[in-house]
């Protein structure tokens, strides 16, 4: 049970011994391969039993049905092997049509579901709690409560009493609709029936008291488990985590950590995700930063949404550095950055700041990290107390990372759009002087000589370069309002700190004609005496 190998070399045993090549060894290890949703090697024995000149039977046939549907296979090769057990001159039986609801249930095929349920009857084969709770579970991941609550009328009419599966299965389905008040209705009947609730049915409801904010209720449901004798879970744990972490309940939040350790229970890459958010939003960077940690040291394997989540929220507080560690470590984990991923630090290296001041103290530099062999520390949001060289050289730096990330997402066939670019030049705004931006286009010219080349060209002031600026402008055009906004803002602020006033104030009237800024969000964040000069220039037009 569990171990096909075992079984495996079993079977390989009884053939090279000249006794196992029987009929019933052939299905029993393809029922060895079911158990473990093993779907190809359950089809492939089956096909050799064929070529072995043995007849499959009933039971030979479910077992293949059974592996297909554990083992995800497409549900027309499922209904396949059923249709060509019937033509094998072989009856169907209560197992076969359990398989094939159950396969329908995954593939989340409602009809094929309905056809199989019906052909029960029209065949005579009765059905049994496991049938029902199969075609209701099929139901309600199609999201058709109602016709769920007619089987399970259905049932009770048939005198079948339902149980906490026929149940659980209701009140989740419910609580994916977010019908909340008929799932509620549901445990209380459960309960009022003396059914008693499993593990899944509590968490099910747990998830929707933390959804619905009923955090008394939520103390009495763990206190229902705590005495029926049910111990929590991952998936309880990770339901209150969210819910009191949404409170801001942090000490909660703690406890339920320290609990977890206690009673042995495993963090899932979401328990790990839902704790970094949480500390993330509540400014406990440190905090959330050694959640990581601790992920990292759990084995476990992440993904590019806890990753890039993290790291966005690392980077719009200001903690470049902290997002550029974790952008490394995510590459040697042999995850691929998105777009999404490499935008939000690039931006954050746009929007990030550093004041000198007259008296330089030692700030907290917090965590220490490494990017591509070199070391770097992560400094508060406003990093205070560097001298006016440390802040060149940094900005500096910021420069370098920038060409490596952009470099990097060319190299991983990873698409720069228009958010990249946006967000480049604001970097370019922030340059210690004019070389320093100029410097950063000219090199961004060689992965994209078109848009950098314009921006690079309008920045240099060269007039001959408005014709391919127009062509750029037109296929902006042709984007979503906030998007745009976003790029012209950019390209006006980048040039008019640089002292192109003219062509900022072509590129502002040009928007604004574009109509660019209208139901745009973001609002302008072009350079307060461009916007004065274009207002005034559209009043008087």
């Amino acid at each position: 049970m569990g171990r096909p190998d075992l079984a495996r070399r079993g079977f390989d045993a009884g053939i090279a011994g000249g006794y196992g090549k029987t009929v019933f060894a052939y299905s029993a290890l393809i029922s060895a391969y079911a158990r473990s949703g093993l779907a190809t090697e359950a089809m492939g024995v089956l096909e050799s039993m064929k070529g072995a000149g043995l007849r499959p039977t009933t039971v030979t046939y479910n077992a293949v049905i059974d592996a297909c549907g554990k083992g995800g296979v497409d549900l027309r090769f499922t209904l396949g092997y059923f249709r060509q057990m019937l033509r094998d001159g072989l009856c169907p039986d209560r197992k076969t049509f359990n398989s094939l609801l159950s396969a329908c249930s995954r593939a989340g095929h409602l009809e094929d579901a309905r056809a199989v349920f019906d052909e029960m009857i029209h065949l005579g084969i009765g059905r049994d709690i496991y049938t029902y709770n199969t075609f209701i579970d099929a139901i309600c991941k199609c999201g058709n409560i109602e016709l769920a609550m007619q089987v399970l009328l259905d049932m009770e009419a048939k005198k079948l009493k339902p149980n906490v599966v026929t149940y659980s299965t209701l009140i989740d389905g419910y609580s994916k609709l977010e019908k909340y008040e008929g799932a509620l209705k549901l445990y209380e009947k459960m309960k009022s029936l003396g059914i008693r609730l499993d593990r899944v049915c509590y968490n099910t409801v747990l998830a929707i008291y933390v959804k619905t904010g009923k955090y008394a209720e939520i103390a009495i449901v763990c206190d229902e488990m705590e005495d029926s004798g049910i111990e929590k879970d991952t998936v309880t744990y990770n339901s209150l985590i969210n819910g009191y972490g949404k409170q801001g309940r942090l000490d909660i939040v703690s406890f339920l950590v320290q609990d977890m350790r206690r009673r042995g229970v495993a963090p899932s890459v979401l328990t790990y995700s839902t704790l970094i958010d949480i500390y993330s939003k509540a400014g406990m960077h440190g905090d959330a930063f050694n959640v990581y940690l601790d992920f990292k040291e759990s084995g476990l394997k992440a993904d590019v949404v806890l990753f890039s989540s993290f790291i966005d929220t690392l980077a719009k507080n200001g903690l470049v550095e902290w997002a550029l560690s974790l952008l490394n470590d995510m590459t040697e984990m042999g995850i691929k950055p998105n777009v999404v991923t490499y935008n939000t630090i690039i931006d954050a290296f746009g929007k990030s700041k550093v004041h000198a001041e007259e008296d330089p103290e030692v700030g907290d530099m917090g965590i220490v990290g490494v990017y591509n062999g070199q070391i770097i520390r992560a400094a508060n949001p406003v990093t205070r107390g560097h001298s006016a060289i440390d802040v060149r050289m940094r900005r500096s730096q910021e420069l370098y990372f920038i060409l490596e990330l952009f470099q990097k997402m060319v190299q991983q066939g990873v698409r720069p759009n228009v958010v990249t670019f946006s967000a480049i030049l604001n970097a370019c705004s922030r340059c210690n002087n004019f070389e320093d931006a100029a410097l950063l286009l000219e090199q961004l010219r060689l992965f994209d000589n078109f848009v950098y080349g314009v921006a690079y060209g309008l920045l240099m002031g060269y007039q001959e370069i408005w014709s391919q600026a127009q062509s750029l402008f037109n296929q902006l055009g042709r984007m979503d309002s906030p998007t745009s906004s976003a790029f012209y803002n950019a390209l006006t602020d980048m040039l008019w700190h640089f002292g192109q006033r003219q062509g900022a104030q072509l590129i502002v009237l040009k928007g604004v004609n574009l109509r660019v800024w209208e139901n745009s969000s973001n609002g302008s964040c072009m350079a307060p005496e461009c916007a004065l000069y274009c207002l005034r220039r559209t009043s008087y037009a």
